[in-house]
């Protein structure tokens, strides 16, 4: 089995899988432009399905209009960091980061792994919390059977799904009930320290 190694730097909480994050070939919102999201600046607190595993989220917009993101989940022994490039995209009602991961534990990621988008759903409560949703497995699979979005599923039990339609239809979907609701229980709730 695999680290789901998005979600171990995003939500403090290390999930295992079978398989890595829904992806995208093409980021959400590039139809629209990204435009980094000053609303996450700064150190957040927080944490993933566990609430007694804490970890810390720090977003640094950069001049070429990414945000660098930095994840430290300090446990011990098991203690872990990466850092992300995100672009972030607004499309109706819905606000969406690209996560593509860049460094785990200090050591450059593989190209493969760096060139895969993963979608991302987020939000900032009226309370302050910043509580992001990663693309549900089931729910992606069903939607490309469906027709609803083209996409790929790798064959087997825990075959890695791809959504692959262009950017003008994963945007105009990701706007829809339908495009919102692939994105399930939360990935992570953070609470801003800075």
């Amino acid at each position: 089995m695999k680290f789901l190694r998005l979600a171990t730097v995003l939500c403090t909480a290390l999930i295992a899988t079978a398989c890595l994050p829904v992806t995208s070939t093409v980021p959400v919102g590039s139809s629209v432009g990204f435009t980094p999201d000053p609303a996450l600046t700064g150190m957040w607190k927080g944490h993933g399905e566990d609430p007694r595993q804490a970890g810390y989220l720090s977003f640094f917009p950069q001049d070429d209009g990414t945000i660098t993101a930095l994840m430290i989940t300090p446990d011990g022994k098991d203690s872990s960091w990466a850092t992300f490039s995100l672009q972030t995209a607004t499309l109706g009602a819905n606000r969406f980061m690209n996560a593509h991961e860049v460094l785990s534990n200090g050591k450059p990621d593989d190209d493969a792994e760096a060139q895969k988008t993963f979608p991302l759903l987020y939000r900032v409560n009226g309370d302050g919390a910043l509580v992001i949703y990663l693309l549900d497995e089931k729910k992606a699979a069903a939607a490309i059977h469906a027709g609803k979005i083209a996409g790929t599923i790798e064959p087997g039990k825990d075959g890695d799904i791809a959504i692959t339609a262009q950017a003008s239809d994963l945007d105009a979907f990701m706007q829809t009930a339908d495009g919102r609701a692939l994105f399930v229980k939360p990935l992570g709730i953070f609470k801003r320290e800075k």
